[in-house]
């Protein structure tokens, strides 16, 4: 019997560095990917090699808009800590049940390690707004797992001579729907922490408080997430953290080592503040207060 094949976009581009922003090579690498239909072991190779891989995107050009197809969901696991091992990862229940093999990623050491788990689904995924719903519910699955993974085009480096632990699961699509299910039914769009009866923001930030509510951490995506910390941050500095925190709905001390990525002037050139969290709430239906 044949080995299964899918449906995966990889980069003609080997490569053993990550590509700088502002980079123009970016030109060349979001046209380089080719849709291919690869077994389990033959994308694993690919990523060994050092070629990126995303989903199946027309016109030659990986962007949203071009999205066509995606039969893999991938996750990242960057604690830096043995959460993000391989051996500890792949002891996990749902991972040894329906991952098809996981990596150490291009900046994996083994002080501090990090790896990516592959899964391939037995159909693929047609609509974007659907796949970008497969990974949220397994981002929500999976609460140590990146939250950046969310673009249905995303691309996954590959890691050249990468340790590689091989599952060849498949994880069948039903399963994806029933996890989505699941998301779903917990109020994902509405479930946060700042709605807790014992927690109450600050006089000064409770305009702020109601207009995050409004906005839901699980339905924007990873940029507008990262916009909304860094408003709140510009607004109100380190007194703005537990705000942050309680409607970010993060993982184990996500928002916090993200918080202390932020200068303490804020954004140098005062390109995001907490108009960006207004402006996000009202796309999202708030209106703020009239005097």
């Amino acid at each position: 019997m044949d080995d299964p094949t899918f449906k995966i976009a990889v980069s003609s581009y080997a490569l053993n560095r990550k590509i700088p922003p502002g980079d123009p090579f970016w030109k060349d690498f979001n046209g380089s990917f080719q849709n291919k239909t690869l077994s389990c072991l033959e994308l694993a190779d690919s990523v060994y090699t050092g070629h990126p891989f995303t989903t199946w995107h027309r016109n030659h050009w990986r962007t949203s808009a071009n999205y066509d197809q995606g039969q893999h969901l991938a996750l990242d696991f960057d604690t830096e800590d043995n959460r993000s091992s391989l051996s500890i990862l792949r002891q996990d229940h749902f991972v040894s049940k329906y991952a098809a093999f996981l990596y150490t990623t291009p900046s994996h050491t083994p002080a501090a390690p990090k790896a990516r788990v592959v899964f391939l689904l037995d159909t693929p995924i047609m609509q974007a707004k659907n796949y970008v719903l497969a990974v949220s519910a397994l981002l929500w699955l999976n609460g140590t797992a990146d939250r950046q993974c969310k673009d249905p085009v995303r691309f996954f480096y590959g890691s050249k001579d990468c340790d590689v632990i091989y599952l060849e699961n498949v994880l069948p699509l039903a399963t994806i729907k029933h996890i989505i299910g699941q998301y779903l039914e917990t109020g994902q769009t509405t479930r946060r922490a700042m709605q807790r009866p014992d927690w109450r923001p600050p006089t000064d930030q409770q305009e702020v408080a109601e207009a995050l509510r409004a906005i839901p951490p699980w339905g924007i995506d990873y940029d507008q997430w990262l916009a909304c910390l860094m408003g709140i941050h510009a607004e109100f500095g380190d007194a703005g953290l537990p705000l942050a925190c309680a409607w970010a709905d993060g993982g184990p001390n996500e928002v916090e080592r993200k918080w202390k990525s932020f200068k303490p002037s804020g954004n140098g050139q005062g390109s995001i503040s907490i108009a960006t969290v207004f402006a996000l709430a009202m796309q999202h239906g708030w209106q703020k207060r009239t005097v």
